[in-house]
């Protein structure tokens, strides 16, 4: 029993475990976290440098989505070694085990009114969430949720997906198949913002042309992309991929500092932007993948955040009018510490009471499989 209790209430190191994917997911849900708490105007950072970096805070997501078809594609084609085909019969169950007690427990509480300054949700939008089509039919609930909307149609693609580019022997073939999935959300976006003929805010670009799944799958794809190729031996040698990975985290908070992307939207913003961000991304978990051997200093932190991430990305929005109620009259700092304090409370809570035995009765399912890609490869499962 208390062997059980110590397994629960802990953060144990995997094995074949990536701590550079963690850092990743620590930077994803940390820029998440900052966007949404500047959004408040209780942050006091609201201009210059930081302010910036704060507000570009939501492109963490499309980390996130970069991270997830990564390490799905992996996960496929690692049990393809296994049973010789890319359909395991456990992939749903894993899905449902993962993603589905923590959302629906948010879920339910955020229905009813729970979270201080929350309003219950109406039949209709419940029902919407319950099925995954907030991202189309508005995440009204819980603002995050329209990313949990995207996930899960993706996790029903991702075999087939996985599969036909697996397939593909030929290198005409490979980057022909590849370049149509890519080009499949920016056209949407750009065909969308063609024909809209008005000016447009971030908030209405988001509603519809960021939130619907097909308008959101070029992360995904360019993270299968790098598990396939990965799982064909490309790689970079250590020094390269660990400079690669330092240079394109210093330009990623150099551009975030600059300016706020996306403020107002141009025919570039529809058509490139989300892409472009895809495939720098794309280039991070690949540096990151590179380096699974190479120890990282404060590991364990970077370890707790990356399994505290989707619980923190759950419940931390609705805490928001808590943390500014709190703080009310006193000072920035009183708010991001009671705004991250309460985040972070919740999130174990979350963790520890849903999200952790559902996962570890998820892995008592499985048998081990054997390693066909370079050791190092596993990390912190997706969202």
């Amino acid at each position: 029993m208390q062997n059980g209790k110590s397994k629960l209430f802990s953060f144990p190191q995997l094995h074949r475990h990536n701590p550079w994917l963690d850092l990743l997911r620590t930077l994803a849900v940390c820029l998440v976290l900052l966007r949404h708490g500047t959004r408040t105007g209780a942050s006091g950072i609201t201009e210059g440098f930081l302010g910036n970096l704060f507000v570009n805070g939501w492109v963490g997501v499309d980390l996130f989505f970069v991270l997830s078809g990564y390490l799905i594609a992996s996960g496929l084609i690692r049990r393809s070694g296994e049973n010789s085909r890319l359909f395991p019969k456990d992939y749903f169950k894993d899905r449902i085990l993962r993603i589905v007690p923590a959302y629906y427990a948010v879920l339910v509480l955020c229905a009813v009114g729970f979270f201080p300054g929350s309003n219950p949700a109406s039949a209709y939008s419940f029902f919407a969430h319950l099925l995954f089509l907030q991202d189309y039919t508005g995440s009204d609930i819980n603002v995050v949720f329209w990313s949990l909307g995207v996930e899960e149609k993706f996790y029903l693609l991702a075999p087939v997906i996985v599969l036909m580019l697996w397939r593909q022997t030929r290198m005409t073939a490979f980057v022909a198949c590849c370049a149509a999935l890519l080009i499949i959300s920016p056209l949407c976006r750009g065909i969308a913002f063609e024909l809209s003929h008005k000016p447009m805010s971030y908030a209405t670009f988001f509603d519809e042309m960021r939130s619907p799944f097909h308008m959101s799958l070029e992360g995904f794809v360019v993270g299968i992309l790098v598990a396939i190729l990965r799982s064909r031996g490309l790689a970079l040698k250590r020094d390269q991929a660990l400079a690669g990975l330092g240079v394109a985290s210093l330009v990623l908070v150099g551009a975030l500092g600059a300016d706020q992307l996306l403020s107002a939207i141009t025919r570039a913003d529809a058509w490139l932007v989300p892409t472009l961000l895809a495939l720098f991304f794309g280039w991070m978990v690949f540096c990151a993948t590179c380096i699974a051997e190479c120890k990282l200093r404060f590991e364990p932190f970077f370890r707790v955040n990356a399994r505290l991430s989707y619980s923190l990305y759950l419940v931390h929005f609705p805490l928001l009018p808590l943390a500014m109620h709190l703080s009310e009259g006193q000072n920035s700092a009183s708010f991001w510490s009671a705004y991250l304090a309460l985040s972070y409370l919740a999130a174990l809570v979350l963790h520890f009471g849903v999200e952790k035995p559902f996962l570890m009765l998820k892995d008592s399912f499985k048998r081990p499989l054997r390693p066909i890609e370079p050791a190092g490869q596993a990390g912190a499962s997706p969202l």
